[in-house]
């Protein structure tokens, strides 16, 4: 299902399709040291990863999406909103393959997301990142969002960023 579209990508819906996709982008360098070991270690994992984001978009209306290039079809990362149970709005999630890094993709499906969730009804988004991961917070930053506190959300001992944009203003 497509979400959104913008000048060079595609946002849609995550895919059985994508198991092995999600499973390389997920196990790269990077996203482990910002994001987090989501434990998606197998094929069978991402499988059951996808699962549980279709029930999302049953659920919430929205999840994460998959992310591609418009003119070649070809999946470069995911992005789209998450409902976390400790934040009172959803936060904007985002991760591109290396190999696709330096191409403004973040910067342009990020802008997509965040209209999307005006669209949605939604005044306010939030976003949170690990204190060190510089490029997301540049990111955030470049988007309009502003720094709100840091502070450990999950309970393990870990503090992240926590940021947020007024959608009412944009």
């Amino acid at each position: 299902m497509l979400t959104s579209k913008s000048e060079n990508l595609i946002l849609r819906h995550i895919e059985p399709k994508d198991a092995e996709f999600i499973l390389n982008l997920y196990n790269q360098a990077a996203f482990k040291q910002n994001i987090g070991d989501r434990g998606v270690n197998t094929l069978d994992d991402a499988r059951a990863f996808i699962e549980v984001t279709q029930k999302h978009y049953d659920n919430h209306g929205f999840w994460l999406y998959l992310v591609e290039e418009q003119s070649t079809g070809m999946p470069v990362g995911v992005n789209g909103l998450i409902q976390r149970d400790y934040l009172h709005a959803p936060d904007i999630g985002f991760a591109i393959d290396e190999q696709h890094w330096r191409k403004g993709y973040a910067f342009e499906s990020s802008q997509a997301v965040v209209q999307h969730a005006t669209d949605l009804g939604y005044y306010e988004l939030l976003a949170i990142t690990s204190t060190n991961n510089q490029n997301s917070i540049q990111l955030l930053l470049k988007l309009g969002f502003h720094f709100a506190k840091c502070d450990d959300f999950e309970g393990g001992g870990e503090k992240i960023n926590l940021y947020k944009i007024n959608l009412l203003s944009q």
